[in-house]
Formats: C-alpha cells, structure tokens, sequence
C-alpha cells in the first residue's frame, strides 16, 4: 500500500521546526557556555580582588604564632594562609578556618604569579575540596614575614546558577519550539490559503466550464501572478478544447460527404442493376476516393506536424525546378496556358519533400480557381526567396484573406468541393512556410488571385 506524503504545509513547518530546533540548541549550548566563562571570570577577579584587600590586610596587621587569623567571607571567596613551606596555616576563612593545609604551592612559569597551587587532597575532607574550584597562589609579605596565600571559589554557587540556567533553557527553548511550530503551522495556512483556493477553483472549472477563470487579486505578488497564469493556461485550454470540437466537426462533416455520395452511388447502382451505368460508378467511386484519401493524408500530415513529428532535412532545394515540374504537371492533365517566364534561379537551404508539398498544394489551389491560365514567379528578395503563383480567376478580397490559411476554410465551401477541395491545403502551405522561417500570404493583383510565398535562404550546403 502505498504511504500518503506530508503536505507542502506539513513539510515546510516540520523543515522550520527543525531549523528552528538545531538554532535553539546552538544557542542553549553558546549561552550556557557563556555564562558559565562569565561566572568563572567574575569569580577569579573577585579572587584576585579579596588576595589583594588580604594582603594588604596582613602586611599591617600583626599575626600570632599560636593561633591562627580567622578571615571574613567576601562573597564566594576563600583564602588560606600559609608559610612559605605550605606546612602551617597562619589565617585562613571562616569557612575554612579548621581545615588544615588545602594545597601547596608548585613553580610554573606559564602562571601569571609564576606559582600554581597543587591541592593537597589528603589532608582536607573531600566534600570541601569538591565544593572549591578557581584555586589561585601567590608570596606576599606579611607582619610576620614572607608567606603563600592560596584563593579559591565556592564552586557551588556557580554550580547552582548554571543548574538553574539549564533548567530554564530545557524548560523554556521546547516551549518557544512549540509555539514556533505553531505559529509556522497558521502562518503557513495563510499563505497557502489562496493557493488552495484556486486549486478548488480551477477543480469546478475544469469539470464544469472552462469560460470561468480564477479571480486575480490586486498587486503584483506571487498569488497574483500564479492566478494570472492559471487563467493564461486556461485561456489556452479553452481555445485547444473549441478548437479541438470545430476539428472534429469539420474532420466528421469533411468525412461525411465522399462516404454520403459512395453509399448512395452503390446503392442507386445496386437498385438497377442491369440497367446502371457502372462506368459513371466507377468515376464517383473513384472522384470520391481520391477526396478521401487526400483528406486523409492531409490530415494525417497535419497531425504528425502539430506533435512535432515532422524532422525537416536542409539540404539545397532548387525552388525554381520544382515550379517547372508544377508547370509540366498542369500542362499535362489541363488545357491552361502556365506563364513561367518570371521564373529564376531561387535557391534555399530546406527541405525537399515540405517544399514541394508546399508549392504542389498552392498550384493545386491555383488550378482548382483558374479561368484559364496561370503564372508563376522565383526571385529573392534580401535574406528571403519569394514564390508567387496566381492565377485568371474571379479573384478574393485580400484583406479577409488570412482565414483561408485556417483550417478547413474555403472561399467557395460547394465550388471548392467539387474541386476535390478538403480546406485544409493553404493550412499545410502556412505551416511549412512558418517552419521554413517565412510566410504566406495573399497579394494585391490586377486579375484573379495571386499567393505569395516567402522562404528563408539559409546557408547553403
């Protein structure tokens, strides 16, 4: 079975809850850290503060041989006293004051005082040892003459305020992740309602009517241009699925006529046996036939072509020779004079087989029109080789002559399909002209129709 994903919005607040989580724990580990350094510093100045007053303190103040000098406590502090030997305490904390020696003194000149302090851990209960940390030793001078004076710091109290600092931080940073994660959760609904909104939106449009569109709110932020684009792309649905209907309509309509005249053809036929004209059959079936086939293959190649199915070869075409090939061909199946005398040498760098599908359908069109002749024409024109062949008919309004390169558009719909005229030879010719870098299009003459084509030169093989 396959495992439902997580939402984008699920995802997102689980990736920032995460983010947020690893920031918290950086910060958790840095703050304790820091505070912890800060307690230290505090603490070995506050030492170096009290060793000083000590000092000073002892240098005045006589002390006794037998008895040793109880100190008070400053803060956290501790001092013990001792001679330069470390074997006898001369005054010492009230804290400390019955302790024996705590430490001794080893040289070191890595220290600031150039002495470290060595606790001397068989001497003292080890709770007390435990409870004191930042030991510091230096010589001084006392009433009584040189002597060792050892500082340390209840480490207990630092202790305690990094506990108390660690519990509020387990305690406090899931609480803000919680929230956080909260607070991303609707932050993240909220953005991503208007996205959902025009889900739901373009779900009814496309099971219902693809006219609708999606409402655009004003600005120009991300929802905005998403909507603008949905309603772009549904623009373009629209028009693909109207254009898709009219296709199947006119292909059903186009289809409908040959097979309509073949059917009642055999039928008539079939009627009357003995007494029908099979040779008039024959022509019908054969006429009606060929309409089929020549919608069909245009239909076909029409089709391979919007799929992109077509590869155009370039190689060097001669569109000159394949104007006087159309002109023998005419020549040999009409009576019509064909002028080709505006012909030169025109070549360009394409493919054969399209070019000449394309030429073959504009003369095609031009004989199914002629009165009585027609004319063609190569020459370039800059970058461009331009093909123009007209012919004696009664002419179009080339201002409205663009919609001819549509689909399935005739200017004469009964005249044309008698022609044996599917509508669909001056779409191909627009398609390969436009793969070819040019155009086509029809053009101003004195006499008839005249259709001019356009084709890129190219580089020549």
């Amino acid at each position: 079975m396959r495992r439902r994903a997580l939402s984008i919005r699920a995802r997102l607040t689980l990736f920032f809850v995460i983010s947020i989580a690893v920031v918290l724990a950086f910060t958790g580990v840095a703050l304790v850290n820091l505070v912890h350094r800060s307690l230290i510093n505090g603490a070995s100045n506050q030492v170096a503060d009290v060793m000083a007053q000590v000092e000073t303190r002892l240098a005045t103040t006589p002390l006794s041989p037998s008895r040793r000098m109880v100190l008070p406590m400053v803060g956290d502090v501790v001092i013990q006293v001792t001679d330069p030997a470390g074997r006898t305490v001369w005054a010492a904390s009230s804290a400390i004051a019955d302790l024996p020696v705590l430490a001794r003194a080893r040289a070191d000149n890595a220290a600031t005082t150039g002495l470290v302090a060595v606790v001397v851990h068989h001497r003292a209960d080890a709770s007390v040892l435990a409870a004191l940390s930042q030991s510091t030793v230096q010589s001084i001078t006392t009433s009584r003459g040189p002597a060792l004076i050892f500082g340390f710091v209840d480490g207990a109290s630092i202790t305690h305020s990094v506990g108390v600092l660690l519990v509020s931080v387990a305690i406090s940073f899931p609480l803000l992740l919680v929230l956080a994660g909260g607070l991303i959760w609707l932050g993240l609904g909220l953005a991503l309602a208007p996205v959902e909104s025009i889900r739901r939106r373009v779900e009814r449009i496309a099971a219902r009517d693809l006219s609708e569109r999606v409402p655009v709110t004003g600005g120009d932020d991300e929802i905005a241009r998403l909507a603008r684009t949905v309603n772009e792309m549904l623009d373009r649905l629209e028009s693909a699925n109207r254009f898709q209907q009219e296709f199947v309509s006119n292909v059903s309509h186009e289809l409908r006529s040959p097979l309509t005249t073949l059917l009642a053809t055999v039928e008539r036929a079939s009627n009357v046996a003995e007494r029908a004209d099979w040779g008039s059959v024959a022509e019908t079936i054969t006429r009606e036939g060929r309409r089929l086939d020549a919608l069909i293959d245009d239909l076909f190649w029409l089709a391979r072509n919007d799929e992109g199915q077509i590869e155009l070869r370039h190689v060097d075409v001669d569109l000159d020779d394949l104007l006087f090939e159309e002109a023998q061909r005419v020549r040999s199946m009409t009576e019509f004079a064909v002028d080709t005398s505006a012909v030169t040498p025109t070549r360009v760098v394409g493919d054969p087989a399209t070019l000449k599908r394309m030429i073959r359908n504009v003369v095609d069109n031009a004989v199914r029109y002629a009165s009585g002749g027609l004319t063609f024409e190569a020459h370039y024109d800059l970058d461009e080789a331009v093909v123009r062949i007209g012919d004696d008919g009664v002419g179009i309004d080339v201002a409205s002559s663009t919609r001819f390169f549509q689909r399935f558009v005739r200017s004469d719909p009964a005249r044309a399909r008698a022609s044996g005229g599917t509508g669909l030879g001056l779409a191909i010719v627009a398609d390969v002209a436009a793969r070819h870098g040019g155009s086509a299009r029809f053009v101003e003459v004195a006499r008839g129709s005249c259709l001019e084509l356009r084709v890129a030169r190219g580089e020549s093989a």
